[in-house]
């Protein structure tokens, strides 16, 4: 390799370092922060919309954490558990799935639940309350971990590509199902509609 084409790499691993720490800490104090005001400040005590905040800011806090963490370890530092250690290849696939599919789930119960409570309908504002807040959590964080108990089953460990799905029924339901509709359309039309 030459001496340019090697600058460049190792450039671009220490932009990426520095970037993902960046990020990483800039969103692990923006999540505690949000964390600490929705919970002390008594203005928005038995706010349903304060609920999903938190909720939504106590997913994404861990999401970031596992994410950045390991993408840190993988660019910077050339360690890459998800190619040595099937245990952290399933695991991290698992939490990182379901995480983005609860946080993404929480926005759209937030945008409902903000039509509900400006609706000038008096029994749809009576549909917003604390307690349909969290069961509806409650709801997203069961099926959405076991909808990705899958993940655990598919995800293996190969010499050449690594921890990736290698079963083409899963890989088509990935594709067309979890980015297409799960992540993508339907988050997007029910935030549009109800936001």
């Amino acid at each position: 390799m030459s001496s340019t084409a090697q600058s460049i790499l190792i450039a671009s691993q220490q932009y990426t370092i520095y970037v993902s720490f960046i990020i990483l800490f800039s969103g692990v104090f923006g999540h505690i922060f949000n964390i600490f005001i929705f919970t002390h400040l008594k203005i928005f005590r038995g706010n349903p919309s304060t609920i999903y905040l938190i909720s939504e800011s106590v997913v994404n806090l861990f999401q970031m954490l596992i994410s950045f963490t390991s993408r840190i370890a993988i660019n910077g530092f050339n360690n890459d558990l998800t190619q040595t250690s099937i245990v952290w290849c399933k695991l991290r696939n698992v939490i990182v799935q379901a995480f983005t599919l609860i946080s993404l789930n929480i926005v759209c119960f937030a945008a409902i639940d903000q039509y509900l409570s400006t609706n000038h309908y008096p029994y749809l504002r009576q549909m917003s309350t604390t307690k349909t807040a969290k069961n509806l959590i409650t709801l997203a964080i069961i099926i959405w971990s076991l909808h990705s108990l899958p993940f655990a089953i598919f995800f293996e460990i190969r010499p050449v590509s690594g921890c990736n799905i290698y079963n083409q029924g899963m890989i088509t339901y990935v594709t067309y199902v979890y980015y297409l509709i799960l992540t993508g359309a339907l988050p997007i039309s029910i935030s549009t509609l109800f936001g």
